[in-house]
Formats: C-alpha cells, sequence, structure tokens
C-alpha cells in the first residue's frame, strides 16, 4: 500500500498518510474551492487502506494528527466523515489515536476539535492539544 501525499496550496492542508508507520497527518488551511474534490482522494484512500487490512486480516496502531490554522464550514462536515472512515479501522482490530492541535491563542480551534469529535457521536480516543508546530 502506498502512502497518499498531497501537498499544501494556499487553501488545502498538506496531506500525508503513511500505511509504513500508520502516522495520518493534516495540516494546514482548509478551505478548497471544492472541497468534494480536495477530499475524495483522502476518502478513497482510507476505504482502500482499510480493505487492505480486512484482507490481510492485519492490525494497526493508526495515529491521528489533525492541525488546522483555518478550515471553512464545508470541511467540518467532512472531518466528521473522516472521522467515520477512521473509526471503522477499530472494525480490522487496529487501535486509533486521534491528536487535534490548536494554537496557543485559538481558543475556537481547540472548542471545534472538542465539538467535532461531541458531534461526529465516536468514541475514538482522542485529545486536543496545543500546537508545537509553525
Amino acid at each position: 500500500m502506498r502512502e497518499l501525499r498531497i501537498k499544501a496550496h494556499k487553501d488545502s492542508p498538506d496531506v500525508l498518510f503513511d500505511p509504513d508507520t500508520n502516522v495520518f497527518k493534516i495540516k494546514g488551511i482548509c478551505h478548497p474551492e471544492n472541497v468534494t474534490k480536495f477530499f475524495q482522494p483522502v476518502m478513497d484512500w482510507l476505504d482502500e487502506y482499510n480493505s487492505f487490512l480486512k484482507k490481510s486480516k492485519t492490525t494497526k496502531d493508526i495515529k491521528v494528527i489533525i492541525f488546522f490554522r483555518y478550515f471553512n464550514s464545508a470541511t467540518y462536515k467532512y472531518l466528521i466523515t473522516l472521522l467515520q472512515k477512521i473509526h471503522e479501522f477499530t472494525d480490522t482490530g487496529s487501535t486509533i489515536f486521534v491528536e487535534w492541535y490548536y494554537e496557543s491563542d485559538d481558543e475556537e480551534m481547540r472548542e471545534s476539535g472538542e465539538e467535532l469529535f461531541e458531534f461526529s457521536g465516536l468514541k475514538i480516543p482522542h485529545k486536543c492539544i496545543e500546537s508545537p508546530f509553525n
């Protein structure tokens, strides 16, 4: 299985999902003109990786790192779907842990992370922490 890498642009984040390390990162700003076009390869990759784990009967410890400086409401809806797809990995016996980062002076982003987990209804282990990233 190959990694998924999407380079950041002025209106979309950097994405690196690495099946070798099982660290999935999304970092940056997200307000693409066509949010569906941006997220479709991400959703497809997650589906493909989930199928791979099921077929190979492999379990993984998967760490998800999310750090946004800004995202729009359309992105928020896709983030719920993204978390649901990531949660599906638990069906393979894999464990998931999500780290939601926010800048120290951005209480709204911290609250957005907490709300995202609450509204998704998923019980994925997670934490919201101040970002060490620049």
